[in-house]
């Protein structure tokens, strides 16, 4: 079965989300930290639970606010045989068109039958679910039984007990057996026939202390019917829920590495089920190397009897899936937004490759599109600086600087990630017309994407060299020098006039100033990450300038700074 719409009310940080599937079977949710991507696997976990008396708390409801119910709504399509029979749920079907993803109620020549399920939990904390219609809004009773069928599982963190014969776990769905409790049972009893026969062996020092036990009841007229000795408990001993667990020889695979639990249990999820799944897999990546997230993602690719929901951080996982699995989670005012990474809107946008070579973006809140790795280092060295000085840092901002490897890909790049919803600034050169121009920041202002361009057509290292206090252009020379640029003769290949070898000797000059600025851009003096963030260190002591604070490289830097700052 298929999960064609979801929708949440009140369900823990989600107060209101709705998403109309299309008919695909992987679907990977990104977004920061608190964007509710786990929540909305617990929802589907919850709205399948196979048990009856599934627990809910106060916390589970929106701001714990209990005068409000927890609603979560799923259609379910690609329905079992038996789920559409007359004495089952016939009467209650409903149509889904897939094209247009529009939920019908009395199903219609092309549309798929499917199924409305709805887990209503109110202040009582007694969950109810229910199959209903339009027709019949109170519904009916969606059994346990009906709910185990559809084949929901969640791999999180904690998944050891899916290794274990227990009722509901991956292990128990691929054990033949009519009775699973019976056979429990029976490997309960088997245990303790065995431990009778080595009595003598193992039980003698534990058997001594059930005669003294013996004598003491007798001593206070306990009454003694037989002989007290040492046994297993069928009752006290676990095996019926999770005592009889999957070994590798003598070794219980509970002590696995944490992603190769992960990995054999989305294997084990597949296998039990003969027909079609739904693997609700939280955070893919975690406790797996590169390579192995590389394998999972292609089991997961070649299954085609399952649907998945995956959740990552990884930019590994982003990397090995395609732009069509990709949706993006939006924390909201009114609610939680699903934004898909794909459609008409987004053609020619080119997300596919953006997720190819800027995938930690895509895992952050707000990017600021940066022309070069000048840029990026900067920015990394100036929040560095700004958090020292008291400023909350990009990681908490959820910003990200993103190399878009050359003016010419600036306005793509940003238009991509506005399309998709994000907060988006441009930091750019003005000195690349022909690539990046005046018209494009103009372009991307009217789309709420602010552009902060250096004027007078200047570059950012150029920019710098004009408005820096002089110490912190020479600071700059003689930092460039210590990467083993020549800087003497870089400088002076751009000036027409003599003057002294010795930096500490050289005169403040618009003229000096200009040089020094075209020969930082000609000849890369900071053109990578680590230089970039070195240089930033370096003339951060200009911010304690008034004069410098007037000029344009601070104020721009301001604008951009209250950028970061707001929201």
């Amino acid at each position: 079965m298929k999960i064609r719409k979801l929708k949440v009310q009140n369900f823990r940080g989600i107060k209101q989300l709705e998403w109309k599937l299309p008919d695909e079977k992987t679907f990977c949710l990104i977004g920061r930290g608190d964007s509710t991507k786990t929540t909305l696997l617990e929802a589907i976990r919850c709205a399948f639970s196979p048990q009856w008396n599934h627990a809910f708390y106060d916390s589970d409801f929106h701001q714990c606010n209990t005068d409000d119910s927890i609603q979560i709504e799923v259609v379910i399509g690609d329905l079992l045989p038996e789920f559409c029979a007359e004495q089952k749920y016939g009467a209650h079907l409903r149509g889904w068109n897939k094209g247009a993803l529009k939920l019908n109620d009395e199903p219609e020549d092309d549309d798929e039958h499917v199924l409305s399920i709805r887990l209503l939990v109110a202040k009582d904390l007694e969950p109810k679910w229910k199959v209903f219609t339009d027709r019949n809004p109170d519904g009916v009773d969606f059994k346990a039984a009906d709910r185990a069928k559809v084949g929901a599982g969640l791999i999180g963190t904690y998944s050891e007990k899916q290794l274990t014969w227990a009722a509901g776990t991956a292990l128990a769905k691929i054990t033949e057996s009519e009775n699973l409790n019976e056979s429990l049972v029976e490997a309960t009893r088997a245990a303790r026939s065995s431990l009778d026969g080595q009595r003598a062996l193992v039980l003698k020092k534990f058997d001594a202390a059930a005669a003294k036990s013996e004598q003491v009841a007798k001593g206070l007229g306990v009454p003694v019917g037989h002989e007290y000795k040492a046994h297993l408990d069928l009752n006290a001993i676990s095996i019926r829920i999770g005592g009889l667990t999957l070994h590798d020889g003598d070794i219980p695979l509970r002590q696995l590495g944490l992603g190769s639990k992960r990995m054999l249990l989305c294997g084990i999820q597949q296998e039990g089920l003969e027909d079609q799944h739904i693997t609700l897999f939280d955070e893919v990546e975690y406790g797996l190397e590169p390579h192995r997230v590389a394998r999972l993602i292609k089991h997961i690719r070649d299954d085609q009897k399952g649907q998945y929901f995956l959740t990552t951080h990884s930019p590994t996982v982003l990397r090995e899936l395609t732009v069509e699995q990709l949706y993006v989670l939006r924390k909201e005012a009114a609610g939680v937004r699903v934004v898909a990474a794909a459609g008409k809107a987004l053609e020619g946008l080119n997300i596919q490759g953006h997720i190819r070579s800027s995938a930690e973006a895509f895992l952050s809140r707000k990017v600021v599109v940066c022309e070069g790795a000048t840029e990026v280092g900067f920015l990394r060295g100036m929040d560095d600086l700004w958090a020292a000085a008291g400023k909350l840092p990009f990681s908490y901002q959820g910003l990200a600087p993103v190399d878009a490897h050359g003016a010419s890909k600036v306005k793509g790049l940003a238009t991509g990630f506005k399309a998709l919803h994000y907060d988006v600034m441009v930091l750019a050169d003005g000195d690349a017309q022909d690539q990046f121009s005046d018209k494009d920041a103009g372009e991307l202002n009217g789309k709420e994407v602010p552009v902060v361009m250096w004027a007078d057509r200047l570059s950012i290292e150029q920019r710098a060299m004009v408005d820096l206090p002089w110490e912190q252009v020479l600071a700059s020379v003689k930092l460039a020098k210590e990467f083993g640029f020549p800087v003497y003769d870089q400088v002076r290949s751009k000036l027409n006039v003599q003057f002294d070898e010795a930096i500490n000797k050289w005169q403040d000059t618009a003229e000096l100033r200009k040089a020094i600025g075209a020969a930082a851009k000609s000849s890369n003096w900071f053109k990578n990450i680590a230089y970039g963030e070195q240089w930033a260190q370096t003339i951060f002591p200009a911010f304690a300038d008034a004069a410098f604070l007037q000029k344009e490289f601070a104020t721009k830097l301001g604008q951009f700074r209250a950028w970061v700052d707001n929201g």
